[in-house]
């Protein structure tokens, strides 16, 4: 019950901070308990929604060929869920809330209307990107030979 009034305490103060910036309008809020299954690697992507966490900790897992996991750990201010509705593809990934957690969704027509309008979703998104391609180089360059040390 107290992990309940914190977490509550958390929600009601995401909405009075900076997180309703204006592209937040074309999204819809979500809360996820921790625990929660957000989607799995494989899933197929629907309604493709991306994703933009206001509050919590979510996982990121990245399955390898061999069947090795490789987690990857997001928090507030970070986009996840974007690179298969841009190639229209089942997920790629698995992703987890590890603690109570708030995130937008948009579809992709919505996330698209959104980073057109708001300069700072859109630099969010490259951000994002970027972080995720460098983690992955830096984690597998060297093993799968795009890097010689």
């Amino acid at each position: 019950m107290e992990k309940a009034k914190v977490f509550n305490k958390k929600v009601h103060m995401c909405r009075k901070e900076k997180y309703m910036e204006s592209y937040l309008q074309y999204g819809e809020e979500k809360i996820f308990e921790a625990g929660t299954v957000i989607y799995k690697a494989g899933d197929p992507n629907e309604n493709k929604p991306i994703f933009f966490i206001t509050a919590g900790l979510i996982k990121i897992e990245i399955t390898l060929a061999g069947g090795a996991k490789f987690p990857l750990y997001l928090q507030p201010d970070s986009i996840f869920g974007l690179v298969e509705p841009l190639v229209e593809c089942n997920r790629l990934t698995s992703a987890f809330a590890m603690e109570p957690s708030i995130l937008y969704s948009w579809d992709l027509e919505n996330f698209e209307l959104a980073s057109g309008v708001s300069w700072e979703l859109a630099l969010t998104s490259i951000t994002g990107l970027t972080r995720l391609l460098r983690i992955l180089n830096a984690e597998f360059g060297e093993k799968i030979g795009l890097i010689k040390r």
